[in-house]
């Protein structure tokens, strides 16, 4: 008799989710079964990640104070702040995967890409260099975050749930056409890449209405390319989770799939904008002046030289990372 009435109240909640789910139109509730995909165009731009292991940024430094010299009678010390260990932007003992990925994916997100190479006051800037500059000035910047960074690989702490990834990507993506970034690495180490893409499909089992199988590949932009890239080196990665529903479609939470328990995103952030160089960034860097740079038009009206472009061969507010108590160094180092 238990078995007959369990039984009868599973077939009565797939009626209610059969009748009540596949009319709607919100874009964050799941129909039985169905997919979607959404893009943003243009994408990102790849740019190198520049290894604070190597210090490659402090001949991009030198290169800085050198025009400032210049236009402004003065060297500003960034080379110097740069190549200074205890700044943590150069470390030859530390680890293999740290640099400014995080600083490249908001520049890469907030800012035109760099395409020309510019020589203003004799002082050449390759499209590189320019990236550089620009990566090193995003690496504290206004965000939304979420998630926790995770330093283990224990399975069950789940670093970012699959219902709230899957809920970022068809706000930002799809509804407010703005890329975000994830560290696809669940444990200590981090890489950030921006999202611009992501298709995904859905399944219900007849038994379990409310319970959801999904499978999401999501389009990432990629920084394993030389300085000078132009353009946009993609690559994918497929996750799969669990979501269930109300009986109005409507994702309450989620699960990771077991072939993504060791392969999924620890946290989620989305820049929204330059920040003061309280901290994370080189604190000789001018935002004005960078802009100079990479547009070509210095403030003194001095010449500008312009060679040929490189051939490509290829939280829930809007605050700064430090406002909300989150410091750069420890989130992305």
């Amino acid at each position: 008799m238990k078995k007959m009435q369990i039984l009868l109240i599973v077939l009565f909640a797939f009626l209610i989710s059969s009748f009540s789910v596949p009319g709607m139109a919100d874009p964050l509730s799941l129909t039985r079964s169905g997919s979607d995909k959404a893009f943003i165009d243009p994408s990102p731009w790849s740019g190198y990640w520049w290894s604070r292991k190597e210090g490659n940024l402090v001949q991009i430094m030198k290169k800085y104070d050198a025009y400032v010299q210049k236009t402004r009678r003065k060297s500003p010390g960034a080379s110097a702040w740069e190549s200074n260990e205890r700044n943590g932007h150069y470390d030859p003992a530390g680890p293999n995967w740290a640099g400014h990925c995080n600083g490249w994916a908001a520049a890469a997100i907030l800012e035109p890409e760099p395409r020309t190479p510019r020589t203003i006051h004799e002082v050449a800037f390759s499209v590189g260099d320019q990236k550089g500059l620009l990566s090193e000035m995003y690496m504290s910047c206004h965000a939304e975050f979420y998630g926790k960074r995770k330093n283990d690989s224990f399975p069950l702490s789940k670093d970012i749930a699959p219902n709230l990834f899957h809920k970022l990507l068809i706000e930002n993506i799809k509804l407010r056409k703005r890329a975000m970034v994830a560290d696809t690495t669940f444990n200590a180490p981090v890489w950030n890449f921006p999202i611009y893409g992501y298709e995904t499909e859905w399944k219900t089992t007849t038994l379990i209405p409310f319970r959801k199988t999904v499978t999401t590949t999501v389009h990432f932009v990629h920084d394993g390319v030389p300085p000078d890239f132009l353009g946009t080196k993609p690559f994918t990665k497929t996750y799969h989770y669990i979501l269930y529903t109300n009986p109005r479609g409507e994702v309450i939470r989620g699960d990771w799939d077991a072939k993504s328990q060791f392969d999924h995103p620890d946290f989620v952030w989305i820049p929204t904008g330059a920040a003061e160089t309280e901290s994370g960034e080189n604190p000789c860097l001018d935002r004005q002046i960078i802009q100079e740079i990479i547009s070509g038009k210095p403030t003194d009206g001095g010449e500008e030289n312009v060679t040929s472009p490189v051939e490509s061969d290829l939280t829930e507010s809007d605050e700064a990372l430090n406002e909300v108590g989150l410091n750069p160094g420890e989130l992305f180092n």
